[in-house]
């Protein structure tokens, strides 16, 4: 650590030269033998040039309507045997990938799809009337592709016919690798996400540096030799929309590796998974890794379960103990990240000897591990603005090459907005939106002014509203709470319930003194 307080890594050590749509096309045909998905309810399987070929029919099919490179196509469904198609074909066209959750509600679909504006909307049956709804309302003109039978829309299949120019294709040549190839969304910290937008380098310079290490474990490798099944399966259950699908996606894509395809979560099938595909790596949410937990089966043979990594928000140590005592022969995955920086900011490598033995340590089993490659890191007091050294508290801010272009159609001089990240909280591994809420709040007309917190409950937190009352009105809190319920998705309910108080706690500028309502309401005073 330098004199003022700043850690600064080496440089990566190896410098991208592809674009991400090369990068799978070169990856994908050396890998084409090579099992790339398997569907975990029918067990029904996809080898790289099998998904390869599906890829480049709908790239060409993408083309013949003109989408090309600045393009923005969305992908809108579950898990499936062709959800990653159109994906990987943009990427293969140069064109821009943006994905939305199924799951999101109208108003939030309504505005992602208003933000990106995206050519194509690839989506599953059940999302058609909500993204109709969507197009009518909003000034986005994209064709809908409906995976799965339409009488009014494009349907999928059509992209998978066979087209003269398939034979000899080659994926579109990108000469700026700094131009946006991925968009992902923020967490919607401080209102509805945000379009982060990734360039080539960002993608590829993160897949080819994360797992590099100074200090090869050679005694893990051997180790881990003994329990690997072919083919190295992951268990995931991220949608396209999450970051983490992506990472999971392209480190398949580079290794050769297999994805099991769920569409849905099921804590006792998971344990059938497990056993059936001969899981080697599982990279979850906080609510799914307990209740794998919670149904665990003690005739389930988990020698094969090497990796284990908690994604999305923190867990306690208690289950990581316990996901220890479960998986023997597993290496507790640990990082920290952030969607604007589009790579782990922090981690441990279970390849590099170093970082096993700090994982060894039971002191340290909540750590989201040690500074990586091509980082500067610098831990400010939030009240003074001034760097901080070992073992004081205060806010990480970091700077690195691999950082996001900005928001996509939308202003980025406040993109690393220092409120917006102090108030973010999860739920189940969702991002909770404070201002959000608290604008819903703000329109029902008993409501003076608002706040939300995440107050934590059973290893989560759960969002609270803190309400002044309008004078003269009489009405309940569970009055206000079905307000909300009506009008925001089943994550975003206030499943701490309201409370009306008399005044909020202010700074001098005016902001709401959050950690003081949080201290409060812990304490009971509130």
């Amino acid at each position: 650590m330098s004199i003022d307080n700043i850690i600064t890594t080496p440089d990566i050590a190896i410098e991208p030269t592809q674009s991400l749509g090369s990068f799978i096309f070169t990856n994908m045909k050396k890998h084409k033998d090579n099992i790339a998905q398997i569907v975990a309810k029918t067990g029904e399987k996809d080898t790289f040039g099998q998904l390869l070929q599906r890829s480049i029919r709908t790239a060409l099919h993408m083309s013949d309507r003109k989408i090309s490179r600045g393009d923005v196509i969305t992908v809108c469904t579950k898990n499936h045997l062709n959800a990653v198609v159109p994906y990987i074909a943009t990427q293969l066209l140069g064109a821009i990938i943006g994905c939305i959750d199924p799951m999101y509600s109208p108003q939030e679909m309504k505005h992602l799809v208003n933000t990106i504006q995206p050519k194509i909307i690839f989506s599953a049956p059940e999302s058609i009337p909500t993204l109709e709804k969507v197009l009518d309302e909003t000034s986005a003109n994209a064709e809908i592709v409906v995976f799965g039978q339409s009488d009014k829309h494009t349907q999928f299949f059509e992209f998978l016919k066979l087209h003269a120019c398939e034979e000899g294709f080659q994926p579109v040549k990108i000469d700026n690798l700094d131009n946006t190839a991925v968009i992902h969304f923020s967490s919607g910290s401080t209102g509805l996400p945000k379009a982060v937008c990734l360039s080539h380098y960002d993608f590829i310079g993160q897949m080819l540096n994360m797992r590099l290490t100074d200090n090869p474990d050679e005694a893990y490798r051997r180790n881990v030799a003994k329990y690997i099944s072919l083919p190295i399966t992951y268990l995931s259950y991220s949608f396209l929309y999450w970051g983490s699908a992506s990472l999971i996606l392209m480190r398949s894509i580079t290794d050769g590796h297999c994805r099991l395809v769920c569409e849905t979560f099921d804590g006792k099938e998971a344990w059938n998974y497990i056993q059936t595909y001969k899981i080697c790596f599982v990279m979850v949410v906080p609510a799914h890794a307990i209740e794998i937990l919670t149904n665990r089966r003690g005739d389930v043979d988990v020698q094969s379960v090497l990796y284990f990594m908690v994604l999305g928000s923190s867990i306690s140590k208690e289950y990581l103990f316990k996901i220890q005592e479960v998986f023997p022969n597993v290496y507790l995955g640990a990082w920290y990240g952030q969607t604007e920086i589009s790579r782990p900011l922090t981690m441990l490598n279970p390849n590099d000897k170093h970082h096993a033995e700090l994982r060894k340590n039971p002191e340290k089993i909540e750590t989201v591990g040690i500074p990586v490659r091509g980082i500067s890191y610098k831990v400010v007091d939030i009240d003074t603005g001034k760097n901080v050294g070992f073992n004081q508290r205060g806010e990480l801010r970091v700077k690195s090459k691999f950082i996001m272009n900005g928001y996509y159609n939308m202003d980025s001089s406040d993109a690393f907005d220092e409120d917006g990240v102090k108030e973010a909280f999860k739920y189940q591994g969702w991002f909770i939106a404070p201002t959000l809420l608290k604008n819903e709040l703000l329109n029902h007309p008993a409501v003076k002014e608002a706040a939300v917190v995440g107050i934590p409950k059973d290893n989560d937190h759960h969002p609270m509203g803190l309400v002044v009352l309008n004078d003269g009105f009489q009405v309940s809190e569970e009055e206000i709470e079905k307000f909300i319920e009506e009008r925001v998705s089943d994550r975003q309910r206030l499943r701490a319930g309201i409370k009306f108080i008399v005044s909020l706690p202010l700074t001098v500028t005016g902001k709401v003194k959050r950690r003081e309502l949080e201290q409060m309401i812990l304490e009971g005073k509130i």
